[in-house]
């Protein structure tokens, strides 16, 4: 006996559709096949025993969450002064990936200001998204250049890649490449004075 079925898998975020199951499945074995990409999630073939054993990688059901960040502690679209934003939201710091909107020519990515010098880092990338970290486990055990010690929070990172967990999630921006294809990414760092 063959038979094939269709089902919702998953609902991509801010609304780009839905991914749809088909599973196909006959004496000798089932497959999952997801209509993102025509990936399949799932391959039941038999053993020498006759026992049915999933044999493909992957995951069962859409895991990644992509969600908007207004009126949470991750809301930066404005500018924070980040020590106050952390005791205001209660939160220990950031190791967070965020999403950005753009496509593989340059965007913009993040802007810092420091009052004290004045100094603004502009960051630009052809990355779909950026790595805030911000120094959550220094604890003043290490000195730096001119005997600075650094403490919890006392610098941070903004660090452009591709989403986290993008191999496993189908509908975030591709990360795998093929043989013959280039990896080309570039991140710019733009130094001014306000």
């Amino acid at each position: 006996m063959v038979s094939v079925t269709r089902a919702v898998f998953g609902d991509l975020p801010l609304g780009a559709g839905t991914v749809e199951k088909f599973q196909l499945q006959s004496d000798l074995l089932r497959v999952d096949i997801i209509s993102w990409g025509c990936t399949i999630t799932a391959l039941e073939v038999k053993d020498r025993q006759g026992r049915a054993s999933d044999v493909v990688l992957g995951f069962a059901e859409l895991e990644g969450e992509v969600v908007p960040v207004q009126g949470t502690a991750f809301d930066m679209r404005k500018p924070v002064e980040l020590g106050k934003h952390l005791q205001e939201f209660h939160i220990n710091g950031f190791d967070h990936n965020f999403c950005l909107k753009g496509s593989n020519e340059k965007h913009f990515c993040a802007r810092v200001h420091h009052a004290g010098s004045g100094r603004v880092l502009e960051v630009y990338t052809t990355q779909p998204g950026v790595q805030f970290y911000t120094g959550n486990f220094l604890d003043g055990t290490l000195t730096g250049k001119s005997g600075a010690v650094y403490r919890k929070h006392s610098g941070f990172c903004l660090e452009t890649q591709n989403w986290p967990d993008a191999v496993n999630q189908p509908h975030f921006p591709p990360v795998l490449l093929r043989p013959g294809e280039e990896y080309e990414h570039t991140t710019w760092f733009k130094f001014s004075v306000a």
